[in-house]
């Protein structure tokens, strides 16, 4: 491939906002979905015109961004270390959040919906084994692909990277070809007990190898780094087509709107990260802090959008209303929580693993303070 854009120490600061970003935006969006007249953990029974918009919007270029994040931090890691080491570290970088939340998230998420009234709540997300926390094992899962490739991503040739429109072409065709693909499935794509879901794996494959090749091609980072009125427009149309099409059950309407999405799942993740490298050039104390704290937030806020929203629906506060009360405190508590855990090495590593370092268990990161996560160590950032 082309060069690979230099890196050295440097801090790659506006993919730090980014996946911050990305992983924030999971708040608002299980938020909305309380109050969206679909099908959710929590359901206020209602249908709010406006919130009911927020999830198509959301769910278009989130977790296809976080995606290529990951996999642009996982190249840039595998570059400098033994795949073996590498393996090792996500393992327990990934592998140690995804045991807590198992064991005390999702449990305590499973009590709060069993003594929910049983009008607002779906009774299938009492047993839920994973949750919200299916991204987990997914991208371990993708980290392993990689890992057994990597010789081959290193000695690959120069390869033609395609335009951003051409790729969010590429990507829409892919995944109308997946949606025909589960349908005809003969077995069902939730393995080891619904801990490792196929479907989501190969739905966010793609992005993790855009993140790969962002980080291997210089051509395609220049691409990536580069805003351009065509690929946002063309996004922003296809986002509202998707928008439209978004509650049409129709077979046409379906795979149009599949279509819809993924052009712009590709050009709207493109746009926020060349406007994110424009306007974030340089780290601050505030996005320190968030990023640090965004994979904290994002295994807590959860459970808390449930109990907020059944305490919401139960005194009949309005949607919108009730939307941003939710919001403000699934994103206070947790990470109030979080600056908590960061006073204990131990429960840090455990929660978010990171491992502690130095003779005071202090968390002794590459450009930062305790705790810190430098910008080339992936914080699944999650959903």
């Amino acid at each position: 491939m082309n060069q690979p854009p230099d890196s050295g120490e440097q801090r790659f600061h506006h993919l730090d906002a980014a996946r911050a970003l990305f992983m924030l935006l999971g708040i608002p969006f299980h938020a909305s979905l309380v109050f969206a007249g679909g099908h959710w953990v929590v359901m206020s029974g209602s249908r709010d015109p406006l919130l009911a918009i927020i999830p198509p919007i959301l769910s278009d270029f989130r977790m296809p961004g976080f995606f290529i994040i990951a996999g642009f931090f996982a190249a840039l890691l595998l570059e400098r270390r033994a795949r073996g080491d590498w393996l090792k570290g996500r393992a327990e970088r990934l592998g140690l959040p995804f045991v807590f939340g198992i064991i005390a998230i999702i449990p305590a998420q499973s009590a709060m919906l069993a003594r929910a009234p049983t009008g607002i709540i779906d009774s299938a997300a009492i047993v839920d084994p994973i949750s919200h926390l299916w991204f987990l094992p997914t991208l371990l899962v993708l980290c392993l692909m990689l890992a057994l490739v990597w010789p081959l991503v290193q000695h690959a040739s120069s390869l033609p990277m395609p335009r951003v429109i051409t790729l969010g072409i590429g990507i829409a065709a892919y995944e109308l070809v997946l949606l025909v693909a589960t349908y005809r499935l003969p077995f069902d794509p939730l393995l080891a007990g619904g801990l490792v879901d196929l479907h989501a794996l190969a739905t966010f494959a793609p992005f993790f190898a855009i993140g790969v090749a962002l980080r291997r091609s210089r051509r395609l980072w220049e691409r990536f780094g580069r805003f351009d009125p065509v690929v946002t427009v063309t996004g922003l149309v296809a986002l509202a087509l998707h928008v439209w099409l978004w509650e049409d059950r129709s077979s046409i309407g379906i795979a149009l709107d599949i279509l819809f999405d993924g052009l712009s799942s590709v050009c709207l993740s493109q746009t926020i990260l060349a406007l994110l490298m424009r306007s974030v050039r340089k780290g601050s104390a505030m996005l320190d802090r968030l990023v640090d704290a965004s994979l904290t937030v994002y295994l807590l806020h959860h459970p808390v959008v449930i109990a907020l929203a059944i305490v919401c629906i139960g005194a009949s506060l309005p949607p919108l209303l009730s939307w941003l009360t939710i919001c403000l405190g699934a994103f206070a508590l947790p990470y109030a929580t979080h600056r908590l855990l960061r006073r204990s090495p131990l429960a840090l590593w455990l929660v978010n693993g990171v491992r502690p370092h130095g003779r005071r268990g202090l968390l002794v990161r590459r450009g930062g303070d305790a705790g810190q996560p430098a910008a080339g160590d992936v914080s699944p950032a999650k959903p």
